[in-house]
């Protein structure tokens, strides 16, 4: 008897201890710049769904005269449209760029003017229903400039250009615990034009992405004060994110997928995990040659499954961020270095086992000169995430009518964390007029509406200058403003976007002239088991000859 209530009494206890692990997993932890800059930083953390959880959203000043497909979709006048425009008793104007109730946090910022004289305006930032602003200083200063942080949290993209061509950038994260307000004054304080006659004199473009939690979970708001406290880690972050390197928390155990592939052969290896509890590949190591090496990064295809279920189906080159061309590049997740090695950290679990295969799609033969896939310790719970990536190429597509070309649809539950961009434009006038456009869910209208794809990835004005930091990158952008290729892409660390049913991303596909173009995007994303995707492995498309010189697509016209 004495022994029966002992295991009833164990029984319980265990249930007890389960509901408070349960309960300790899923409680709001405290919000701040410290967890949200430590957050940025951790390959784990984005494997896992967000706890607590928000929406990412995002304000822009895309063209307002867009109200549906059927109207104004494609309408280009997206500067200086604002949420609110406040005139003050002394008759200066502030232009509400974002004014939202909280608890939540900016996590990227993006800003262009058409003038310099524009950067010269006042930024204010209201916190938590303030009179006088929290922080305040010029747009130039603010975003992109030394006020908050240096390179790369802040960063002007392509400053040997122009300064207003500057493609302003920061990716400090300002958390609020009840609202935020930013304006926008111009040096004169008056009034400015909106939309299509704000050129040249009033353009100013932005996109803001911002978390919003809910209201339970407690957020510390930045202030002047916690700024100061908190500018060593805003260092130590800099260092971290430039550095780039694998997390060494774990010691890796390193698989070895080296040797040559037969045409039309694969290359496969199958990874155990490592421990009873799980396992994670934390980073891919490929060298590949072959005597037609741009051919081979394409034709050359990165299949992985965890778990039984394919998530990962792309090129080689594609899937590292430097297309089908080598190009020297180094961001948070992956590395091409100029002897071709290519390396990626993305964190992705596994419960039991997983497998990664080669294909060499081509004719040729195909060697992985190198080829290390290291392992780690993982333990899988409910909130582990597969990774998944997935490739297409709209080939020999018409530049007009302006369209909507389809990024990826998933369907499941997960975190949209990045895509590259790898295309070839037969015109030398600009190709990227046209917006991001992302509904979350049941979105009727997108909560993610751009002002431009150079302004998605980060940079301004068309141009063609290369660059390559954490979160953004263009190694090559020759295709920008001449005939040629080009190289775009965007890798999210704080401003991931949570879906809980689904995810429909389109890029507008809207050029100056008429042209003919093979535009070919590669998304990522982070997602529970049983995600479908919307783009089914192409290995025909993939086995097309990779576009090097105009020819190469009006002869396949």
């Amino acid at each position: 008897m004495h022994r029966y209530y002992y295991i009833i009494g164990l029984v319980l206890a265990t249930i007890v201890l389960l509901y408070v692990y349960e309960q300790e997993v899923v409680t709001e932890k405290k919000i701040s710049v410290n967890s949200l800059l430590q957050e940025m930083v951790s390959r784990e953390t984005i494997a896992r769904l967000p706890m607590p959880a928000y929406k990412n959203l995002q304000a822009s000043s895309y063209d307002r005269r867009t109200v549906n497909r059927n109207k104004g979709w494609h309408a280009n006048g997206d500067r200086s449209y604002f949420v609110n425009v406040e005139q003050n008793k002394d008759g200066r104007y502030e232009h509400v760029m974002l004014d939202v109730k909280g608890p939540g946090a900016i996590v990227r910022w993006w800003c262009v003017t058409s003038k310099t004289d524009l950067l010269g305006g006042t930024l204010r930032i209201y916190i938590d229903n303030v009179i006088k602003p929290t922080f305040s200083g010029t747009l130039k200063d603010l975003i992109g400039g030394h006020f908050f942080a240096k390179s790369p949290l802040s960063m002007a993209l392509a400053n040997e250009s122009e300064e207003y061509k500057q493609g302003r950038n920061l990716y400090l994260p300002i958390p609020f615990a009840k609202s935020i307000k930013v304006t926008y004054e111009r040096k004169d304080g008056k009034k400015l034009i909106e939309g299509e006659q704000a050129w040249p004199n009033d353009a100013v473009f932005y996109n803001i992405n911002y978390r919003l939690y809910e209201n339970t979970v407690e957020v510390e708001s930045l202030n002047p004060e916690r700024f100061q406290a908190v500018k060593a880690l805003i260092q130590s972050t800099n260092k971290k994110l430039l550095k780039g390197t694998k997390s060494r928390k774990h010691q890796s155990a390193i698989e070895s997928i080296e040797g040559k592939i037969a045409p039309r052969g694969m290359k496969e290896i199958k990874l155990e995990k490592p421990s009873t509890k799980g396992g994670a590949i934390n980073q891919i190591m490929l060298k590949i040659d072959a005597e037609n090496v741009p051919q081979a990064l394409r034709s050359t295809v990165l299949e992985i499954t965890f778990d039984g279920e394919r998530t990962v189906w792309a090129p080689v080159g594609d899937f590292f961020g430097t297309g089908y061309q080598i190009r020297v590049l180094n961001n948070w997740y992956t590395t091409v270095d100029e002897n071709g090695l290519l390396t990626c950290r993305w964190m992705m679990p596994f419960a039991d086992c997983a497998s990664i295969k080669l294909h060499n799609l081509g004719d040729q033969e195909v060697e992985v000169a190198l080829g290390e896939i290291s392992l780690i310790e993982w333990t899988w719970d409910r909130y582990s995430m597969h990774f998944g990536a997935a490739w297409k190429q709209y080939t020999n597509v018409s530049s007009k009518p302006d369209r909507d070309l389809n990024y990826v649809r998933l369907e499941g539950e997960g975190v949209y964390v990045g895509d590259v961009l790898t295309l070839f434009d037969t015109s030398s006038q600009w190709w990227g007029e046209g917006d991001e456009k992302i509904f979350v869910d049941n979105e009727k209208f997108p909560s993610h509406f751009g002002t431009g794809s150079e302004d998605y990835y980060g940079y301004a004005w068309c141009l063609g200058k290369t660059f390559s930091t954490p979160f953004v990158m263009q190694p090559d952008g020759s295709g920008n403003e001449t005939i040629g290729y080009t190289v775009n892409g965007r890798y999210r660390l704080l401003d991931g976007i949570p879906f809980c049913e689904k995810i429909h991303f389109d890029m507008e596909l809207q050029h100056w002239t008429q042209s003919t173009l093979n535009y070919a995007p590669t998304v990522f994303w982070y997602a529970r088991p049983g995600i479908k995707c919307n783009i089914d492995p192409d290995p025909e498309t993939a086995l097309l000859p990779v576009a090097l010189t105009e020819n190469d697509i009006t002869n396949q016209e």
